[in-house]
C-alpha cells in the first residue's frame, strides 16, 4: 500500500474510532430526560445500554467472515451507513423508533469494533502498540466529549435529548467520506496454515483469557456509562454536575489509552501491567462506594476512568499480540467481543433491576468490585507470552 493510502487508512481508523462510543456514552447523562418522556423503569433504562451490547454480541462473530468475503473496506463503509441510519432512527423516529434505532446503532458499531484491530494488524504489523494507542485515545476523547456536552446541548436551542443524541451524524458522515475511496481495501490474506478456526479458538486458553478480559472490562465500562450519573445523584451530586463527572470519567482514560498499548508492546508479557490496572480499578470503585463528598467521589471516578482507558486499550492490543496475522486477529476479535459483549449486556439491566428492588446502589457497586477480581485473573492469563495457536 502506498503512502497516500496509508495516510488515508490512518485517518479512516481515527474517524471510525471517534464513532465507536459517542452515540452511546451521552445516553447515561440524558437518562433523567429520557425516562419520564418514554415512561421507563430503571430496568428498562438499563436496556438502553444493553440493546447495543446484545447487537455487538450477535454481529461480532460474523464480521470476520463478511470482511473476508467482501473486503474490509466495503464491510466497514456499509457499517457506517448503518450506524448513521440508526442514529437518525433513534433520535427522529419517535418513541417507536428509539429502541430499534438503538439496536441498529449497535450493529453498525460492532463492525468497527471487530475490524479495527484486524486492519491495524494487517496494514501496520510493526506499529500495533502505537496505532492501538492512537485509536483508543480517540475513542476516549470522543466519548468524554459526548458525555460532557450531551446535557448542555439538550438545554440549548430547544435541542432536547433527541437533538443532543442526533448530533453524532456529524462524525459518521466524514468517516463515510474517508472510507469511500477505501471501498476496495482488503486486509492481507494469510495462507491456509495461518488461518484459525472457531473450533481452535474455543480450545485455546489464550483466546479464552483475552475473551474473558474483554468481557469484564466491557461489563465494567458499560455499567458505569449507564449508571454513574444516577449513582452520583443518589449521593447528592446535581444532574448537571453528574454529567460533568461522567465526562471526566471518560477523559481520565485518555493518558492510559495512549500509554498502555506502548507499554504492552514493549514487553514480552503483560501480566504485571494487567494486574496493576485491576488493583487500581478496584480501589476506584471502593472510593465511589464509600465516599459521600465531592472529593472522594471525584477521586474514585478519575481512578475508574483511568482504568477504563487502560483496560480497553490493553484488551485491543492483546488481540494483536496474541495472534500471528490479520485473519487470526479478526477471528479472535470477533469471538472475544461477541462473548465479551454478551457478558457485558447483562450488567446494566441487572444492576438497574437490583436498584429497583433495593433502592440502593450499594449492592450493584459491590458486584462491580467483585468483577475486578475476575479482571485481574483473566488479565494475568491473557498477558502471558503466547499466541492462540
Amino acid at each position: 500500500m502506498n503512502k497516500h493510502k496509508n495516510k488515508l487508512l490512518i485517518a479512516g481508523i481515527i474517524l471510525v474510532a471517534c464513532v465507536l462510543r459517542t452515540p452511546l456514552t451521552g445516553v447515561g447523562s440524558l437518562i433523567s430526560q429520557i425516562r419520564p418522556e418514554l415512561d421507563l423503569s430503571h430496568f428498562l433504562s438499563g436496556m438502553i445500554t444493553t440493546i447495543p451490547l446484545i447487537a455487538f454480541a450477535a454481529v461480532s462473530p460474523f464480521v470476520g467472515k463478511l470482511s473476508g468475503a467482501f473486503g474490509a473496506g466495503k464491510t466497514l463503509t456499509l457499517s457506517l451507513f448503518v450506524l448513521t441510519a440508526g442514529i437518525v432512527l433513534r433520535s427522529m423516529g419517535g418513541s417507536a423508533g428509539f429502541f430499534p434505532g438503538t439496536a441498529v446503532i449497535g450493529i453498525g458499531i460492532a463492525v468497527g469494533n471487530v475490524l479495527l484491530p484486524s486492519i491495524i494488524k494487517s496494514a501496520f504489523p510493526d506499529k500495533v502498540g502505537l496505532l492501538t494507542g492512537i485509536y483508543t485515545t480517540c475513542i476516549a476523547i470522543s466519548a468524554g466529549v459526548s458525555s460532557g456536552i450531551s446535557i448542555p446541548l439538550s438545554h440549548s436551542n430547544n435541542f432536547g435529548w433527541r437533538g443532543s443524541l442526533s448530533i453524532w451524524v456529524l462524525l459518521t458522515l466524514p468517516a463515510i467520506i474517508i472510507w469511500l475511496p477505501l471501498w476496495n481495501y482488503r486486509t492481507n490474506e494469510p495462507s491456509a496454515g495461518g488461518q484459525v478456526s472457531l473450533k481452535v479458538l474455543l480450545r485455546s486458553p489464550a483466546a479464552w483469557s483475552v475473551t474473558v478480559y474483554m468481557g469484564v472490562q466491557s461489563l465494567l465500562f458499560y455499567s458505569f456509562v449507564a449508571w454513574l450519573p444516577a449513582i452520583l445523584q443518589s449521593k447528592g451530586i446535581s444532574p448537571d454536575s453528574s454529567g460533568y463527572y461522567a465526562s471526566l470519567y471518560q477523559w481520565a482514560g485518555i493518558p492510559a489509552s495512549f500509554a498502555v498499548p506502548l507499554l504492552a508492546a514493549g514487553y514480552k508479557d503483560q501480566k504485571l501491567l494487567s494486574a496493576i490496572i485491576s488493583i487500581i480499578y478496584a480501589a476506584g470503585l471502593i472510593l465511589v462506594l464509600v465516599s459521600g463528598g465531592h472529593t472522594g467521589l471525584l477521586g474514585g471516578v478519575l481512578l475508574c476512568g483511568f482504568c477504563t482507558g487502560a483496560c480497553l486499550s490493553l484488551a485491543m492490543c492483546l488481540i494483536g499480540l496474541r495472534t500471528k496475522n490479520a485473519s487470526q486477529a479478526a477471528s479472535l476479535s470477533g469471538i472475544s467481543q461477541s462473548f465479551g459483549y454478551a457478558l457485558a449486556a447483562v450488567s446494566p439491566t441487572l444492576l438497574g433491576g437490583i436498584y429497583d428492588s433495593m433502592e440502593s446502589w450499594t449492592v450493584p457497586l459491590l458486584v462491580l468490585i467483585a468483577m475486578t477480581v475476575i479482571l485481574l485473573i483473566s488479565g494475568v492469563q491473557a498477558g502471558r507470552n503466547r499466541t492462540v495457536c
